[in-house]
């Protein structure tokens, strides 16, 4: 498969859904629409990648609405550079929506990989190393179980490389690997430890590892407001792919 098939969004936004996958999923008038238990925007909101061709855009959005109101969610709609329809963004504009979080999607190819810490280990379940690295101190205990309800969701191969400060994990990262593609994901470093190169090192041994998966290229995400972790993924070799944004109604 070739550079251009791979680096889809179709197929980057396929396989992140595997990477990250949603309680709840269904299809309105083609846009796919997702619901948790977490506070991740991306797991609760419409994917607008394609409509049906003479479908209503405004019974979809209403249905959309209803969908997510009825689990008591507030109704999202996630654009990306390329949304069907085309002018859907005026349309939820004129309904009261606003545009925030704007991301980037990175990639890399797999290849000429900078060589990675031996002693990090990779898992592949959230024991509580894992969960103590991966998940912020302040975080409830609510959202740590529905975060971990969906790692457990995940049907892909994954893996977890947690990092170390003497006895105590300090930064950790998510990996999943669906086909050609890995999905590198959760990179998180606790406060007191950040630029001292841990990050990095997670990352480094995540790549290290999906390649060892037969993987061939690494997307991530990142929200365009967090300037230290996109100039640490391109400082890692990384380059923006595509964007996206979401669409909300602001209290």
């Amino acid at each position: 498969m070739n550079d251009a098939a791979v680096l889809d969004i179709d197929r980057i936004e396929r396989a992140s859904l595997w990477a990250w996958p949603p309680r709840e999923l269904v299809y309105v008038s083609g846009w796919l629409l997702r619901a948790s238990g977490t506070t991740s925007r991306r797991l609760n909101s419409a994917q607008t990648l394609r409509f049906e061709a003479g479908a209503d855009v405004d019974k979809a959005i209403r249905r959309t609405e209803a969908w997510y109101l009825e689990r008591d969610l507030p109704p999202r709609f996630q654009l990306t550079d390329r949304v069907q329809p085309e002018d859907l963004a005026q349309e939820l504009e004129e309904r009261g929506y606003r545009r925030v979080a704007p991301t980037s999607v990175m990639w890399r190819r797999l290849e000429n990989l900078r060589p990675a810490d031996p002693s990090i280990d990779v898992e592949t379940r959230v024991r509580q190393a894992v969960g103590n690295a991966l998940f912020d101190p302040q975080m409830s205990e609510e959202e740590r179980l529905a975060r971990t309800e969906v790692y457990d969701r995940i049907k892909r191969p994954l893996g977890f490389a947690v990092r170390f400060f003497g006895e105590e994990p300090v930064a950790a990262g998510c990996c999943v690997i669906d086909s050609e593609i890995a999905v590198i994901h959760s990179m998180h470093t606790h406060y007191p430890f950040r630029r001292m190169g841990h990050g990095r090192a997670v990352l480094d041994r995540l790549l290290e590892w999906a390649r060892a998966m037969d993987a061939r290229i690494a997307v991530l995400q990142v929200q365009e407001s967090n300037e230290p972790a996109r100039r640490l993924y391109e400082q890692a070799g990384f380059e923006r792919l595509y964007g996206y944004a979401y669409y909300e109604k602001l209290d």
